[in-house]
């Protein structure tokens, strides 16, 4: 396989992207979405609040992560675009 060079913001801003080899993808959060557990995010644009159990949640801004290891919600705050890792 060649290298490859990916402006993964641009490209997601626009709809998913998978990068070819890794079981990452980046991809526009447009509306409240029930996640499994177990996944690393990086918020590349946005706002995000990851709501979790029993009343407790996180609230990223761009360029910070996460590593969620329980069931949880994700809530785009006027929009978000996330490059995930599931586990």
């Amino acid at each position: 396989m060649e290298s490859l060079k990916l402006h993964l913001l641009r490209l997601a801003r626009r709809g998913p992207v998978e990068v070819p080899g890794l079981p990452l993808r980046a991809y526009p959060l447009l509306a409240p979405e029930e996640r499994p557990p177990k996944a690393f995010y990086l918020l590349l644009e946005g706002e995000l609040v990851i709501d979790l159990p029993e009343g407790r949640y996180l609230h990223l801004k761009r360029g910070e992560a996460a590593w969620i290891t329980e069931p949880h919600r994700l809530l785009p705050v006027e929009g978000a675009v996330l490059l995930e890792l599931p586990a």
